[in-house]
């Protein structure tokens, strides 16, 4: 029996053994080049919209800098730069120049977890809110989000990130922060690198609101999920690439429409890769 339970507490540690803690430690002089694409589907009932259909692509080419980091290992911070900008759309496209050159700063703490960006929404006097998405969009994709607790593949952990539909307009107002499901899918080993591949998946919290129709205004549910990986090499730290889907509908259980009447489906779908 005693030996038993000596063979038990050895699997134990060997098992336990394999766990690694997995943190993002940015360097100060890392220069990396990135393209982020986002595109979104949204289609509309009637009673929404004259136009049933609306798509559009975003590609974002920037370049991101390691501005400084704490000798400490306090925190971090890092820049990232748009160099250039299209878009393909069905509506008539804004004049895209602005972008051009702006740059926005994300802070980490000493794990590599985005604290904030600056500068604020608001500072970006000369942006058109999809433009200050798109900004955002890159700061929140720079740092991983990594547990406290050493993990192995199969380990899971809660992740907070900016929602992808949040900006909508379909019902999503206040949609800052999301609360996501985090999985180690695997860690690959080479010569050269160790890579950490870490899936995402969650629901959008159900929220109650009022939308204008040609029908007048209209009490409304919105609803949606969110899933995507995402690749990041942790000798170099950088991250590699991220894919984020989401799905956001809004339904209507107005007199006269019937139960859960679909008014609106927003499907998007952002990548960032490292060039």
């Amino acid at each position: 029996m005693r030996h038993h339970y000596w063979v038990v507490l050895l699997a134990g540690i060997i098992a336990c053994s394999d766990k690694g803690v997995l943190r993002y430690h940015p360097r100060r002089d890392g220069v990396h080049h990135y393209v982020l694409t986002m595109r979104s589907v949204r289609e509309d009932a009637g009673i929404m919209s004259a136009v049933p259909r609306y798509s559009e692509v975003w590609t974002v080419y920037y370049t991101q800098f390691g501005r400084f980091t704490d000798r400490r290992g306090a925190g971090s911070e890092v820049s990232l730069q748009i160099d250039s900008v299209q878009l393909q759309s069905d509506h008539p496209a804004p004049d895209l120049s602005p972008m051009k050159g702006q740059t926005i700063s994300a802070f980490l703490d000493g794990r590599g977890q985005l604290l904030r960006t600056e500068p604020a929404p608001g500072e970006f006097s000369n942006l058109t809110p999809d433009m200050v998405v798109r900004l955002h969009a890159m700061a929140a994709a720079t740092a991983p989000s990594f547990p406290l607790e050493p993990v192995e593949p199969g380990d899971r952990w809660t992740m907070t990130t900016r929602s992808p539909l949040e900006e909508s307009g379909i019902g999503a107002d206040g949609l800052a922060e999301l609360q996501l499901g985090a999985t180690l899918n695997a860690i690959h080993e080479s010569m050269n690198d160790k890579v950490a591949e870490v899936g995402i998946q969650g629901s959008l919290p159900t929220r109650e609101t009022r939308v204008n129709t040609s029908l007048g205004s209209l009490p409304a549910r919105s609803s949606g999920t969110v899933i995507g990986q995402y690749r990041f090499s942790l000798p170099r730290g950088v991250m590699l690439s991220q894919e984020l889907s989401g799905r956001l509908m809004l339904v209507s259980d107005a007199p006269g429409l019937g139960r859960d009447t679909l008014l609106s489906r927003l499907v998007t779908q952002t990548t960032i890769r490292l060039q």
